[in-house]
């Protein structure tokens, strides 16, 4: 958050006027205090009412792969602090955003919301073309009903929900056939690149060889 974050929202709370005030963050949890000011303590503890949705892919080494910059036991150490403040169930919420690698994640982000206690927001990632390849949506129909429907049994609320979409939402395959095997090749070139550029020592294959399908389907996309 901007340094001004800080500033405007401190001066609403020395002016009085916090008990007027409604706040909504979307936040990645990088940074819950600036310069002696703690977000939760405050900031929001001194509203009318808040509520964090606090964005997280996947746990772990996955998670840290899926959003650049995450640190895992830092995001859920500020999130467990959050949940000391908060008063009622929609003021602290794991906002998830599926993806190909967080297809992983979904029965780990579950539980995690079980064992806080919180409800998870769900979307699946965007994809206006064939070449977003960390889309579930990039795998072929009969290996992502397979998955889907090994996760279902495990899931629940709005994480249930974006995986029953799943079946009736077209495939890369079936949306684009003429262009989908072009698209796949350039985004896996892309990928490759950008995990040369970070370095990355956990790639996206590491993650798919957990399903030796899944596996087996990206490794023969040609470059």
């Amino acid at each position: 958050m901007y340094e001004q974050h800080w500033r405007y929202m401190s001066r609403i709370i020395e002016l009085g006027d916090g008990p007027n005030v409604y706040a909504r963050y979307n936040t990645n949890l990088s940074r819950i205090e600036y310069r002696g000011v703690n977000l939760y303590e405050s900031i929001l503890s001194q509203l009318r009412d808040w509520q964090i949705c606090a964005s997280l892919d996947g746990t772990g080494r996955t998670g840290e792969y899926i959003r650049t910059g995450l640190n895992y036991e830092s995001w859920l150490e500020n999130f467990k602090e959050g949940l000391k403040y908060s008063r009622h169930p929609r003021q602290m919420r794991i906002d998830f955003t599926l993806t190909l690698p967080g297809l992983f994640e979904v029965e780990n982000i579950s539980n995690l919301g079980n064992e806080l206690g919180v409800d998870i927001l769900a979307k699946v990632v965007f994809a206006f073309s064939p070449n977003i390849i960390l889309s579930p949506l990039a795998l072929p129909r009969p290996i992502l009903n397979r998955i889907v429907d090994q996760l279902l049994p495990h899931t629940r609320g709005a994480m249930q929900d974006i995986l029953m979409q799943l079946k009736n939402r077209p495939t890369f395959a079936e949306q684009w056939p003429d262009t989908y095997q072009e698209g796949l090749s350039f985004g896996k070139r892309c990928l490759l690149r950008v995990e040369e550029i970070r370095q990355d020592k956990f790639t996206l294959a590491d993650i798919l060889k957990q399903d030796p399908e899944i596996y087996e389907w990206y490794e023969n996309i040609p470059t």
